[in-house]
């Protein structure tokens, strides 16, 4: 029985490796020049190769305009409904690039589950209020974005183009060196307490087209699923949660499946 899962839980991890690895290559096409369409993805759209709008700098932008992001919004509607986070455990770069970042072998460390609010009030301070009653002002989401900062400014700064803003930049350097390393001590922690576009998500977890449901027949309490999932949710206890990145490792059970009912 042992072998068997981890036969399949091998198999969904291979699966959800090139997935990511094939989205990160396609988010990094430049001749796709799709700017004016956001991917519902978190992937800065200043980085040079990317071929897509962010949808998190897309509703900072109309927010400072004051129009309302209609199309971002329903790509980003469309896209939770479907699948609520499934996209953040199989397609989002910087989820990959977290999920990479965890593999290294160090002590981990749990996280409360009340720290996962925060990403909450981001979504509401910082990508919506901020820009909208102070537009211009350099506090939005978009002005400290690790994302931004790893796949933009550095690789801008190392052409030599910058803002001239050394201490701006620093502080930055500060923000993205603190996200990754915590990455290396709590799975997917920048998804769970940060990230604005998985708070988007996290609220179509319950009724998305996409959910686990249990096999009550199969179920025996024997905790696999809790055990193999990066996000500690007790798949069982809390089916659907709000911070289920709907990875599939718990289906490797055969307790829980993932269906459209």
């Amino acid at each position: 029985m042992g072998s068997m899962i981890n036969k399949k839980l091998n198999k969904i991890n291979k699966n959800r490796f090139i997935t990511q690895l094939s989205a990160l290559i396609i988010v990094n096409l430049p001749f796709l020049q799709l700017h004016t369409i956001c991917a519902p993805v978190f992937y800065c759209h200043s980085c040079p190769l990317s071929a897509f709008a962010c949808p998190l700098g897309v509703l900072v932008n109309f927010s400072t305009l004051r129009i309302f992001p209609f199309v971002a919004l329903a790509i980003l509607g469309i896209t939770g409904a479907i699948g609520g986070r499934l996209v953040c455990g199989w397609i989002c770069p910087f989820g990959f690039i977290q999920d990479l970042l965890y593999k290294i072998k160090t002590k981990k460390i749990n996280l409360s589950p009340k720290l996962y609010y925060i990403k909450y009030i981001l979504l509401v301070v910082m990508v919506i209020a901020i820009p909208y009653f102070l537009p211009g002002k350099p506090y939005t989401f978009c002005n400290f974005c690790p994302s931004a900062t790893l796949e933009s400014r550095i690789p801008w700064a190392l052409q030599g183009v910058t803002s001239g803003d050394a201490v701006n930049f620093g502080i930055n350097i500060v923000i993205l060196v603190g996200v990754l390393l915590l990455a290396v001590f709590a799975s997917r922690s920048w998804c769970r307490i940060f990230c604005p576009l998985g708070a988007i998500f996290a609220l179509f977890n319950r009724f998305s087209l996409f959910r686990f449901n249990l096999v009550y027949k199969k179920c025996n309490n024997c905790g696999i699923c809790a055990a193999e999932c990066p996000v500690d949710i007790h798949p069982v206890k809390d089916m659907n949660s709000a911070e289920c990145i709907r990875c599939t490792n718990c289906t490797c059970s055969k307790h829980i499946k993932l269906g459209t009912k």
